[in-house]
């Protein structure tokens, strides 16, 4: 899950050529949308799939907390598939108790993997890091995927969930596509640059970098070119996603 950094309210941006300042209330809510896409691009926060229909998602819950309806640090990008009732909707967030996009680096504690799969970090030894990653997985149901024992299969839903619940068919498109893409640029036929704009065009972030892991050229090129990325996430010659806060001696990622 791609790591990201939310601009300030009161920060100065541009909007259609335009200063504009980031406000610190946005009344209807829905009113951020474009200043979030501007900020974070036309991503999820959450899956990742690149989309022109995404909604302003409530990291804390309206019925949680009504007076963060209209607060823009509590304000995110999510399709309508990980903000719906069958997975964040109105869940309870504890902000102690969970690892998110735009506080810690949640690509370091996920491994994204071929077929669409996705899973909790090897890396993560601690135990309340992996109570934390544990819950963001089951807030949005990442691992919502064919065969996985955590999903009993129902009479409803024979893979436990519901089958129009297609975000793991996407990630395994888009690591097909990706792997087609890193043939070519093995054999010279793409660069770097070229295969990040592929990738910026069609989403999946955690998908591209991991195919292209041992590519860093075409890892600087994608955090580059993905808006709202927070590039301290990831080290300086590899690449390679590392703790958000090294200093927070508590929990650095």
């Amino acid at each position: 899950m791609r790591p990201v950094t939310k601009w300030r309210a009161g920060q100065m941006i541009l909007q259609n050529g335009n200063q504009v300042t980031v406000l610190e209330n946005y009344s209807p809510y829905g009113n951020a949308n474009s200043i979030l896409q501007l900020n974070l691009g036309n991503y999820c926060s959450y899956c990742e799939i690149f989309s022109s229909d995404l909604e302003v998602e409530h990291v804390i819950p309206k019925n949680q907390n009504d007076s963060k309806k209209t607060e823009w640090d509590n304000f995110l990008l999510a399709c309508g598939r990980c903000n719906g009732k069958d997975n964040k909707s109105n869940k309870l967030v504890d902000l102690n108790n969970i690892y998110l996009p735009h506080l810690q680096n949640t690509l370091f504690i996920f491994e994204y993997k071929e077929g669409g799969l996705v899973a909790i970090h090897p890396q993560v030894e601690q135990n309340n890091q992996k109570t934390k990653a544990n819950a963001l997985l089951n807030l949005v149901g990442l691992d919502k995927y064919p065969g996985n024992p955590k999903y009993s299969p129902t009479q409803r839903h024979k893979m436990g969930f519901p089958e129009n619940d297609k975000r793991w068919e996407h990630r395994r498109t888009a690591w097909e596509k990706a792997m087609r893409k890193l043939k070519a640029l093995e054999n010279g036929e793409i660069s770097a640059k070229a295969v990040a704009r592929f990738a910026e065009e069609r989403g999946f972030f955690s998908v591209w970098l991991s195919v292209f892991y041992a590519h860093p050229d075409v890892k600087h090129e994608m955090i580059s070119l993905f808006k709202g990325t927070e590039i301290t996430c990831f080290a300086t010659s590899t690449f390679n996603p590392i703790p958000r806060s090294p200093n927070n001696q508590i929990d650095p990622i």
